[in-house]
């Protein structure tokens, strides 16, 4: 079969199955990840190692964190804007190691 007729595949791994397209889309390059907890300087540490991760593969990520306090604890929102599709998907595949 010519590629052509492979583009519109549905593939499969590890049991799954899933059409490339709807995993990968050109436009999706923000991951937000929220970290919570009671301690604001645990929450700030944990999140600090996602976001060497981060700086460390990818020198053109843009980082913010927006953090909120409530009485039982500190919540903290940290926004990854990479520069494409693949590099917050390269990112996520890696979380599980960080």
């Amino acid at each position: 079969m010519s590629q052509d007729k492979n583009a519109d595949d549905v593939g499969e791994a590890c049991g799954s199955f899933v059409e490339l397209g709807s995993v990968i889309s050109d436009d999706d390059t923000v991951l937000v990840l929220p970290f919570t907890g009671k301690d604001s300087a645990a929450v700030k540490v944990l999140a600090q190692k996602y976001i060497d991760a981060a700086k460390t593969r990818f020198d053109s990520v843009v980082v913010t964190e927006q953090e909120t306090t409530a009485d039982d604890g500190v919540s903290l929102q940290v926004t990854f804007n990479f520069d494409c599709t693949a590099e917050k998907l390269i990112f996520e595949m890696g979380l599980s190691a960080i």
